[in-house]
């Protein structure tokens, strides 16, 4: 048996864990993978709007969507989102298939390359998968500079500095298969893939109605692949050696003649990249319009290693004399993990006081043919040394998102949001394969976003859920064993995938601390006082007139009237100068112990999200 049909008689041993990895690596969190770019939404109002975000940017998930609209928010604020918990379920249509053994040996044909195969004479199975991936964090902190020059006490700068993973996902398992002679095959494995962005940004209103912002982050991958493969080909019954196996006591019988190989791979990568995103934004109508532009060029490759390990041991008992060949491969080198081109335009449109809609495209580039896996030249030609349970393929083709959101202010102090999104997938079509090499999943989905709660004392809390459904096309196992035995054939073929990935989060702000809430909270009060003020003295006023009927030398009538009025200039002169005195006070900038505050929330806020 050559090496290729070797790896082909792994490839059909562990069909079935091919097709659990491959589902897992597709599963969703934030970005959801390498191949899904807004599965989940960051920050406190864009899960529930569905990432309608570019053109709104509201809050401090503006560094991510649209470092521009950061002048727009409060003079000092702290906000996270965290993702509580989440459910996907996927179902791969006739997705391992075999020969019916009650039907007519040959019948099972089935044109794999059309769209509707006949599967008569044949045994097809769904592959149905449940998973929970691991869910992000988000946590972001912002602060004003300059002197007041805007609306509500907006100073022309504002700083912030954020981390969070857009995705995080780990499987495993250790699968076991007993072929016809009792012998047990065993693949196991464990992964997990992580992608986590510390960055800061800022945000500059260069005039009243156009604003310009940047963000920079260091974006770190983490993947760790280890995998185990063991199994036997080949041999018949040794009937001279009795039953059980004196030296297999666990298989009925011996068995001679028989080919018995390991491969163990590792595969660990940590890769750091530059990604820079430029914001735009301009308001329009006195600011019910806002439109905003993102653009995010591909990622910079900054550093980076990776270290593939690869053992083979191979004993033939099928040759005379028997062979045995035992390879150790190992390489190290920089790492590789493309970050591709994003651009991202939104409007936004302030309906009412209380009514907000946002709509957002999203247009993400191609990334070229490549792998995350070096070369091991020792062995190459034989099994795939990147391990078979790996997805190593970097290439990913033009996709674009929409989303469409809404902002509904009930009450005072209670809110809800929703929106509809899109979430395609930048991977390429599922396609036959031969090598014994698993292929991501390529699945498109739409969905729909909620979110309620609530906002008092410069705090606020809410809920979100999120919902998507999606379909594409996935590989499936041909384990007929015509496939099997014929060299030029493809194991894999084309299924067809149906998901359901449900969301729950909760985000809010955490320690919001801005010196604008509380100067309007305290000009209210000082409203209502002078409301009071001006009550009290309308019934003194009342009293005077009452009085004045009893005065009747009108030139103390015209003194007294003249007394009142100089008084009431007098206090409405104190009335202003309190005004001006409030004011100023506003426009001064941070002092010393506003900023020490706002870095010791900062680090707390992030300490406490981050985990």
């Amino acid at each position: 048996m050559t090496a290729k049909s070797v790896t082909r008689f792994a490839a059909s041993i562990f069909g079935a864990a091919l097709l659990l990895v491959g589902a897992l690596e597709s599963s969703g969190s934030a970005q959801g993978d390498t191949s899904h770019y807004q599965t989940l939404q960051l920050g406190e109002r864009s899960r529930g709007m569905a990432a309608a975000y570019t053109g709104f940017a509201a809050d401090g998930a503006a560094i991510w969507f649209n470092p521009a609209g950061l002048p727009l928010l409060e003079a000092k604020l702290l906000q996270g989102s965290l993702s509580l918990s989440s459910l996907r379920k996927a179902t791969y249509s006739n997705a391992i298939l075999s020969d019916d053994p009650n039907a007519v040996p040959g019948t099972c044909n089935p044109d794999l390359n059309s769209g509707d195969p006949d599967f008569s004479g044949c045994q097809v199975q769904d592959f149905v998968l449940e998973s929970r991936p691991t869910l992000p964090v988000f946590a972001v902190a912002s602060f004003a500079l300059g002197k007041v020059k805007y609306d509500k006490g907006r100073k022309p700068v504002q700083i912030a500095i954020s981390a969070f993973q857009t995705f995080n996902n780990e499987n495993g398992g250790d699968i076991q298969t007993m072929d016809s002679f009792g012998r047990t095959n065993t693949a196991q494995f464990a992964q997990k893939d992580s992608i986590t962005y510390l960055g800061a940004a800022v945000g500059y209103r260069v005039i009243e109605n156009f604003l310009i912002g940047l963000s920079m982050f260091a974006a770190h991958r983490e993947l760790n692949h280890l995998e185990t493969l063991s199994f036997s080909v080949g041999g018949e019954q040794d009937p001279t050696e009795g039953s059980p196996c004196p030296t297999s006591p666990t298989i009925p019988f011996c068995v001679k003649d028989a080919r018995s190989v390991s491969r163990n791979t590792f595969f660990q990568m940590s890769s750091w990249s530059l990604v820079f995103r430029i914001g735009l934004m301009q308001l329009l109508g006195d600011g019910r319009w806002r439109l905003g532009l993102m653009f995010q060029p591909p990622g910079i490759q900054v550093g980076g290693k990776s270290t593939l390990r690869f053992e083979l041991n191979d004993i033939d008992a099928r040759v005379d004399p028997a062979s045995s060949e035992s390879i150790f491969a190992q390489i190290r080198r920089g790492a590789n993990s493309p970050i591709p081109w994003k651009l991202r335009l939104g409007v936004a449109y302030a309906w009412t006081k209380r009514v907000a809609v946002a709509a957002d495209l999203q247009l993400v580039g191609p990334v070229g043919d490549g792998s995350i896996t070096p070369a091991l030249p020792q062995v190459e030609g034989r099994a795939n040394t990147s391990g078979a349970l790996l997805d190593t393929d970097t290439k990913r083709v033009f996709t674009w998102n929409i989303s469409i959101g809404t902002e509904i202010e009930i009450t005072k102090f209670l809110f809800t949001r929703f929106g509809f999104l899109t979430d395609r997938s930048g991977a390429p079509d599922a396609i036959e394969s031969e090598t014994g090499r698993i292929q991501r999943a390529s699945i498109d989905r739409y969905g729909f976003s909620f979110s309620f709660g609530g906002h008092k004392n410069n705090k606020g809390l809410s809920f979100a859920l999120s919902a998507l459904f999606g379909k594409g096309e996935g590989p499936a196992l041909d384990l007929r064993p015509s496939t099997l035995d014929d060299p030029d054939a493809g194991v894999f073929y084309t299924s067809k995938v149906k998901e359901r990935v449900f969301i729950i989060s909760i985000g809010g702000d955490v320690g919001q601390a801005a010196a604008v809430v509380k100067d309007e909270i305290k000009e209210r009060k000082r409203e209502e006082e002078l409301e009071e003020e001006a009550r009290q003295a309308a019934d003194r006023q009342a009293e005077v007139e009452a009085a004045d009927g009893l005065i009747e030398d009108p030139e103390i009538k015209e003194a007294t009237e003249k007394a009142r009025r100089e008084r009431l200039e007098a206090e409405k002169a104190e009335e202003e100068l309190e005004a001006l005195k409030e004011r100023k006070k506003r426009e001064e900038n941070l002092s010393i112990e506003d900023q020490e505050a706002i870095q010791k929330s900062t680090q707390e806020g992030i300490q406490t999200l981050t985990p």
